[in-house]
This record gives C-alpha cells, sequence and structure tokens, in this order.
C-alpha cells in the first residue's frame, strides 16, 4: 500500500458558486487528470474515512475534495498544487465572477505559511512566510495586526477567513464535500 501524502493545508474559497465544469478546469490547470467522482458527497467530518477507503482502491491517485457552502466553493488539495496555480489565474476568476478569490496554504513544520486575497477589482493582497523570510504584496488587511512580524501560523490562517466571513470550523464539520480521484500528471 502506498503511504499517504503528507497533507498540506491547501484551499481555494471562492464567495461564489462554481460551476462543475469551472471547478474542473481548475484541477486541470493543477495537472489532475483522469477526474472521477468517488462515492457520495460527504460531510466535512468523514471525508477522511472516504479518502482512506478510496487510497487503498486507488494508491496511485490525488484526492481533491470541494464543496459549495454559505455562497462560497471551497476547493482542497492534499499536495499544495492549488497554491501553486498562477496569481493571474485566481485573478481573473475573482474578476470573473466579481468576488473574492482567497488561497491558504501550509505546509508540515517547519515550512511555508501563504495567504492571498483576489479582489474583483484586480487588487490582491498575499503574504508568504517560509524560514524567517517574509514576502508581501499590497495593501495589509486589518486582521493582520494579529500576527504581523512574525511566522504565520496555522491558526493565523483560519483567524484570517473568519475575519472574511468564512465559516471554517462550518467547512470542517458539516458543508458536504464532492471527493475527486485523479492522476497528479
Amino acid at each position: 500500500m502506498t503511504a499517504p501524502p503528507v497533507m498540506h493545508l491547501s484551499l481555494v474559497m471562492i464567495h461564489s458558486d462554481l460551476r462543475d465544469s469551472e471547478i474542473e478546469s481548475i484541477y486541470a490547470d493543477c495537472g489532475y487528470r483522469g477526474c472521477e467522482v468517488v462515492g457520495e458527497p460527504t460531510p466535512g467530518i468523514a471525508v477522511l474515512g472516504l479518502v482512506e477507503d478510496e487510497r487503498e482502491r486507488r494508491p496511485n491517485h490525488a484526492f481533491l475534495r470541494h464543496c459549495r457552502d454559505q455562497g462560497w466553493t471551497v476547493l482542497a488539495d492534499e499536495d499544495g498544487r492549488l497554491a501553486s496555480v498562477s496569481t493571474e489565474r485566481w485573478s481573473a476568476l475573482a474578476v470573473e465572477h466579481g468576488a473574492r478569490v482567497v488561497l491558504l496554504h501550509g505546509e508540515p513544520d517547519p515550512g511555508m505559511r501563504a495567504f492571498a486575497v483576489h479582489y474583483p477589482d484586480g487588487r490582491r493582497r498575499a503574504v508568504a512566510v517560509c524560514e524567517g523570510e517574509r514576502e508581501e504584496v499590497g495593501t495589509p488587511l486589518a486582521i493582520e495586526s494579529a500576527f504581523r512580524g512574525r511566522q504565520i501560523t496555522v491558526d493565523d490562517l483560519i483567524t484570517l477567513v473568519a475575519s472574511l466571513g468564512i465559516d471554517f470550523e462550518r467547512l470542517n464539520v458539516l458543508s458536504p464535500y464532492t471527493v475527486t480521484a485523479a492522476q497528479a500528471v
């Protein structure tokens, strides 16, 4: 049996209800091919169980998750590919939908923590912190004063999305996710 990948926090949250075809296009931009939905939509709290059952049957697949909840479409992957899609792609999506697009990325310690917020008017705020090095673009968000000048933690990222109106706990527990198995190219 293949060991599961090291888990990353890699989320994209779009303040709009994306169509399935748009979600598939994003997955394709990340290099995922042969996408196939597995099982029925599953509450966030049960997604890992579904993924582990499917991983035994599909050991060479990546498992992607998405849900639509409270006006947001949330996409998640296990290996951080969502965070590697070009900034221009996310900015264009924000402008096209007239909605914020929020990215979170966290690697296992002592890895990188990063976030980006793309606005419908083309503005962008992004911060990445890795091994004490910090890169920033755009005007700081008010919530950043809570963690400015230090390593960003996963809890800081959760606080940030809460300040944008995203109920992260609800997403992790109640929201029904569609799980997709895909080949990573």
